[in-house]
């Protein structure tokens, strides 16, 4: 069993991973002004000292674009799918600097508009969106790919977008007009108090929740332990994404991370925790 300690200090692990790979992108294109070539690329793929590591998405749009298998390709999108497979989508919750800014955006709105922010999470707190949407969009990015010979996927990754438009920056070559296009998602989201961006649209994200098994890390609630109820569940109204951790349906949309754990910890009884399978006592699908 993991020590109730590690739950308690899980957020701020993550808020340091999360600046680590903020550095790590600003880190790249500093080597190569400097004509170090350990690291190179971006978000979309990247190579570190020789080994290749692709977003899946974008290996799968290309495949579909050339209509041809790139071993090269297919190989380095093998590490993040394994992590997947492992831990689910936690690129996005650990790595990924669009829900960076995000997360840090939405806590600045949530203190500006409390009102607002617990009259949506009434709405929300106690109902997981079906996953139908969510497959539907996904799809039909990658259609679009196909039917029209376009790289969508390649303007829809905002982390690729961002990573890319850091290292143009650094490196004298000004920056994008896409650029634009992704902070005004964060600023929209912000005002809004709702991740549509992550929970429904992203397909870097939304390619990353196909891979998962009934052994992938995945939250359990432990009803005996629970001691929550009425309109607002604590654990509920920590969630990034608007989601209800204690109901069913959690998946494909949840990222692991693990922010309602913590709530969970201070507010309640340890009755939310990470665990590779489901838990026996725990009643979600």
């Amino acid at each position: 069993m993991v020590n109730r300690k590690f739950y308690n200090r899980l957020n701020f692990y993550r808020k340091l991973f999360q600046l680590f790979s903020l550095g790590f992108l600003i880190l790249i294109p500093v080597l190569i002004t400097n004509q170090i070539y350990a690291i190179i690329g971006n978000l979309y793929s990247v190579t570190i000292f020789g080994i290749d590591i692709v977003d899946p998405a974008m290996a799968l749009q290309t495949t579909l674009l050339t209509r041809e298998f790139i071993t090269v390709l297919i190989a380095g999108a093998l590490i993040p799918i394994i992590v997947a497979l492992l831990f689910g989508k936690v690129f996005c919750s650990w790595m990924c600097p669009f829900n960076t800014f995000s997360e840090y955006w939405q806590i600045i709105m949530r203190k500006i508009f409390p009102n607002r922010w617990r009259l949506i999470q009434r709405e929300t707190s106690k109902i997981n969106p079906k996953p139908l949407t969510y497959w539907v969009i996904l799809i039909a990015f990658f259609l679009l790919s196909l039917i029209f010979g376009f790289p969508v996927i390649t303007f829809l990754s905002f982390p690729g977008i961002l990573s890319s438009e850091i290292s143009h920056l650094i490196m004298g070559m000004g920056v994008g007009i896409e650029i634009l296009v992704v902070f005004g998602v964060i600023l929209a989201e912000g005002f809004l108090l709702k991740r549509y961006w992550c929970k429904f649209i992203c397909p870097v994200g939304g390619l990353l929740g196909i891979f998962r098994t009934p052994k992938t890390l995945r939250l359990n609630h432990n009803e005996g332990n629970c001691s929550c109820g009425g309109a607002l569940e604590p654990c509920g109204t920590s969630c990034p994404l608007g989601l209800a951790p204690k109901h069913e349906g959690l998946y494909p949309h949840c990222f692991n991370c693990g922010l309602c754990i913590k709530t969970c910890e201070k507010t309640g009884f340890g009755a939310l925790s990470f665990g590779f399978g489901k838990n026996s006592k725990d009643k979600k699908n």
